[in-house]
């Protein structure tokens, strides 16, 4: 079975190629499909919800994005992204992250931090709320026709677990061939993340708006984003991708209380890129990155489990350039995770984009997973257990020259 979060089995190869190879004729400007080996990297480090419950509340603002639940569910794009000219054998891959949360009292009147998305919202204490995310290419209309790219995933947010880390990851060499009738090509131009969330019991909120409306707050803090790459079959992957299989830590300490996390936290493998090439010659370099983290556990309460991914000096560092929110800031790591009742595992799909001048500088070239574990009513001494089977892999590289009309977020080394 492949490690990756969604696997190209034959059903899922079949159903987004035959959809990508409709869009081969429509997308983007055509100037660059003739000029040889190129990708193209985009970003958006920016997750929203519905334009409709950002306003007429005190907690509005674009730091408190909300998704609707109803009934049915509403569809809200989370993140969008362009699309260019598809061509034979070209590698895509779509890569998403985002944090829901299930609005609870302490999200209501909040007391850890000064604002959340749940302020200002229709209470509700229902359970559970069904979370429905996948990929779509669409035209300008985003909630318009459109067809899926790869399946839907299906997440049950609760009371218990109500911060649910939702990540997403797709990739399909397109494929000419298999050409099946969907989305006008003529109109296809943007590749969406979209989130549905639903309860039978559910409050209608028509008109939508904030105070009418139950929600899931969308957690922007976070730094989450997505990821869309399109390589043109030309440019070479590596027959052996180098991997890390082997954990550099067998357990991890269970923070207690809500304590400085970067205590806890541990560097469990780590990836060299282009070991014994100059750093300086990998300025302008992209990564494609797998990985997985694997817990086993035997505590009285389920810990949380959380991790990112970091561009980092060495293969022990814990800061550097967070991958999965593209960005320096060291407030927005993209750090998540989840509660771990006896076992779990975590994917961590990301995209190191573009390797500036100030990486290279800072001595920037091992990927790092870092993982933690906490507990609030941990006991001093607890552990938990890094279970073998988990990975690191790089699994394509891309060089400067390859790189084309990339919009990674990173225009220079304050973003």
């Amino acid at each position: 079975m492949d490690r990756r979060l969604i696997g190209l089995g034959a059903l899922v190869a079949l159903f987004a190629a035959a959809f990508a190879a409709a869009l081969v004729s429509g997308c983007g400007s055509g100037d660059d499909s003739d000029t040889g080996s190129q990708v193209s990297i985009y970003t958006d480090t920016g997750p929203e919800g519905a334009t409709t419950l950002v306003k007429g509340d005190s907690a509005s603002g674009t730091q408190n994005q909300r998704i609707p639940i109803t009934k049915e569910g509403v569809p809200t794009v989370v993140y969008k992204l362009p699309v260019r000219e598809l061509s034979e054998g070209q590698h895509l891959r779509a890569i998403a992250s985002v944090t829901l949360t299930k609005c609870e009292i302490t999200d209501y009147i909040p007391n850890q931090r000064a604002h959340t998305a749940c302020q200002g919202t229709r209470k509700y204490t229902y359970d559970p709320v069904r979370v429905q995310s996948r990929f779509r290419i669409v035209g300008d209309d985003l909630t318009g026709e459109g067809q899926d790219l790869g399946p839907t995933k299906t997440t049950t947010c609760t009371t218990a677990i109500h911060h649910c880390s939702i990540s997403l990851n797709f990739e399909q060499d397109f494929s000419e061939r298999k050409v099946k009738q969907g989305l006008d090509p003529a109109n296809a131009k943007f590749i969406v993340f979209e989130v549905t969330a639903s309860s039978p019991k559910a409050k209608g909120c028509k008109p939508p708006s904030a105070k009418s409306c139950n929600v899931l707050a969308v957690e922007t803090q976070k730094g989450q984003a997505m990821y869309w790459v399109q390589a043109d079959a030309s440019v070479p992957s590596p027959k052996d991708p180098p991997i890390d299989e082997k954990p550099a830590k067998d357990t991890l300490d269970v923070l207690t209380g809500h304590g400085d996390k970067n205590h806890v936290r541990q560097v469990v493998y780590s990836q060299e890129l282009e070991p014994g090439k100059d750093l300086s010659d990998l300025e302008g370099w992209q990564f494609e990155v797998d990985s997985m983290l694997r817990i086993e556990e035997s505590l009285p309460q389920a810990p949380d489990i959380a991790g990112y991914l970091v561009l980092a000096d060495s293969p022990t560092s814990i800061k550097g350039r967070y991958l999965i929110s593209s960005t320096y800031d060291d407030g927005k790591s993209g750090n998540d995770g989840g509660n771990c009742d006896t076992s779990c595992r975590q994917f961590r799909p990301a995209v190191a984009t573009e390797i500036l001048d100030c990486d290279v500088s800072a001595g920037r070239r091992y990927v790092n997973l870092v993982a933690d574990a906490s507990r609030a009513a941990a006991k001093k001494g607890e552990k938990v257990q890094v279970a073998h089977g988990g990975y690191l892999e790089i699994t394509r590289t891309y060089t400067a020259d390859e790189s084309i009309d990339t919009r990674s977020g990173l225009t220079n080394c304050d973003s």
